[in-house]
């Protein structure tokens, strides 16, 4: 069961364990990431140079294909080519990425953040639990990439999709991975340290994931209200 509905005016919110606030509750303030046109922009240039290899290995293998089958097609096939694979990707990344603003709340309480989105990743951080305000991976990505040149040359440039980071709160909180997310998303994330006094995950909130980056964005603003002392060295964020 999703922990929202998009198709109400504001997030229908399933309670946590724990008896952690819900919008609408004192004090409980729904929060969603920026989804401007240079929010989808920073992203999509992020996995040009992957998009562009792709493209150029298609390329390469359509027009051998294709100047095979008839000699002075082969730079016009493989340019074809390499579009009807790049094109639809571009497209699924674009609405992986709408699917990820829209699909993503937090809630900042005085108790703490919570954080959920669409695939069921769940994390809970509670105020006096933050230790550090620091950088942050918003979303991981895999090892494998687009090998160029020959896949059986381990020297070959392998070009990769990116992992996108940001500041955020880190912290001893609570977790839940979803059972469809990919596994080297699970492997990552069991691989990160756990608390050996109260069993509690190393988890991570970036700023972006409660509005646009700077120092109006309002989880950094609570953070400052909440734990003034995480700030010392940063004044003005």
């Amino acid at each position: 069961m999703p922990p929202f509905s998009h198709g109400a005016p504001g997030p229908i919110w399933r309670p946590a364990p724990g008896g952690w606030p819900v919008p609408g509750q004192a004090g409980a303030q729904v929060l969603r990431p920026s989804a401007g046109a240079a929010d989808y922009l920073r992203f999509l240039l992020g996995y040009l140079p992957l998009l562009a290899a792709l493209f150029v290995v298609v390329l390469l293998l359509g027009a051998v294909f294709f100047e095979t089958a008839a000699e002075g097609t082969g730079t016009a096939g493989g340019i074809a080519v390499g579009l009807l694979v790049v094109v639809p990707m571009a497209a699924h990344l674009v609405w992986k990425l709408r699917r990820m603003f829209t699909g993503t709340a937090v809630v900042v309480s005085p108790r703490g953040v919570e954080l959920r989105d669409s695939l069921g990743f769940e994390v809970r951080l509670a105020w006096t639990d933050v230790v550090a305000v620091d950088t942050v991976v918003d979303r991981f990505s895999p090892a494998r990439g687009v090998r160029l040149g020959d896949r059986a040359d381990p020297g070959a440039p392998v070009v990769r999709a990116p992992e996108f980071r940001s500041r955020g709160l880190i912290g001893w909180g609570e977790r839940v991975v979803p059972a469809r997310a990919p596994r080297f998303v699970r492997r990552r994330l069991a691989a990160q340290p756990r608390d050996p006094a109260t069993g509690r995950f190393l988890v991570a909130v970036g700023f972006g994931a409660a509005g646009a980056a700077g120092p109006d964005n309002p989880l950094l603003r609570a953070a400052r209200h909440h734990r003034p002392d995480l700030f010392p060295r940063f004044p003005q964020g």
